[in-house]
């Protein structure tokens, strides 16, 4: 699909992933004081048995684009991929849903970004070894000016490399000088790796979604009001954090509106955050009040753990996506800021 003058931009990873279900495989926690923290662990020098392999298409630039596409909006992706099988896996998936893929360069200077997702017996969570491959050849030459006419919203997710930092920078600017709205899904690779770009780029953003663990690596607070604070001293307008099956906190500066979680199996988290601020975005788009926004980024999120893989189990509209919230009951603590 081509889109002369997308809705929506997004820059980010793109990425392939390969989820590996596996039972033979160890688990073990350390005590630190009041920190407990839990390894999955392969025996040295010891082949393990696999129970299941997928290919899926994921990549959070990638899945924002793909999952407000289907919300309705006109969205286009912005990155390098390579010249693999990989890519044309992604490639098929994004175009399928309905994603402007005219500003993908495909490259031989490196693979297409690469995750491994490890499924183990012990709950839902997965630890992921990822990858950025070409992701990070991004440069800001790559960001076209005449993208961004009629742009309303450029999403922005974790590329580590200078030039690609740039290119998003680029990307930010030229969507403020048209009068869109800047959204930032900050993962812990930028947050660790490229400290000061998360920064910069982060009080560049008009709304800042991440996770329970992102939050307090980049504060360095364990409180949630303290850790909205910060953001929103920052300069951010609106901020949401999750936090796993304790639900997510949402805040303007004004208010903050906490969310349990809808009721139902989840299956895989994979993807989850990136379905969240897709409801974030689609709900600002749209208007929608505080509160709205909070059960439709909530809905999208259950609704995207509820199947194997990204992408999967997503609305294919706005209007589905309203009817499961309104058919469906979510819990809400709503406080003013004091």
């Amino acid at each position: 699909m081509s889109n002369l003058n997308p809705e929506l931009i997004t820059i980010g990873s793109c990425t392939l992933d390969v989820i590996i279900e596996i039972d033979d495989i160890l688990r073990f926690e350390l005590f630190d004081k009041d920190i407990i923290k839990k390894y999955t662990a392969i025996e040295y020098s010891r082949k393990l048995n696999v129970k299941s392999v997928r290919f899926v298409p994921g990549g959070s630039g990638s899945n924002i684009a793909a999952n407000c596409s289907m919300l309705g909006l006109n969205a286009c992706y912005i990155g390098i991929l390579g010249n693999d099988f990989s890519a044309t896996i992604c490639l098929d998936d994004l175009r399928k849903r309905g994603v402007d893929l005219t500003q993908v360069v495909q490259t031989d200077e490196d693979s297409t970004a690469l995750s491994v997702i490890l499924k183990t017996p012990w709950g839902k969570d997965r630890s992921i070894l990822a990858y950025k491959g070409a992701n990070n050849l991004l440069k800001p030459s790559d960001v076209k000016p005449e993208l961004f006419g009629e742009v309303k919203a450029f999403a922005w997710t974790s590329l580590t490399s200078d030039a690609g930092c740039q290119a998003i920078e680029k990307a930010i600017k030229l969507t403020k000088d048209h009068g869109g709205k800047i959204f930032a899904a900050p993962s812990m690779s930028i947050i660790k790796n490229a400290t000061n770009w998360a920064k910069t780029l982060i009080s560049q953003s008009d709304v800042v979604s991440l996770n329970m663990e992102e939050a307090q690596e980049f504060t360095g607070k364990k409180k949630k009001t303290l850790m909205i604070k910060d953001f929103i001293d920052m300069g951010v307008k609106l901020i949401s954090i999750t936090d796993g099956p304790n639900g997510s906190i949402i805040s303007d500066g004004d208010t903050i509106i906490n969310s349990s979680i809808y009721t139902g199996d989840v299956n895989d988290t994979t993807g989850a955050g990136d379905a969240f601020l897709s409801g974030i975005l689609i709900s600002i788009l749209n208007n929608f009040s505080l509160e709205k926004t909070s059960k439709l980024a909530t809905a999208m999120s259950f609704l995207e753990c509820k199947e194997i893989g990204v992408r999967e189990g997503l609305p294919n509209s706005l209007q589905e996506l309203e009817n499961f919230v309104d058919t469906n009951t979510l819990n809400q603590v709503i406080s003013k800021v004091v």
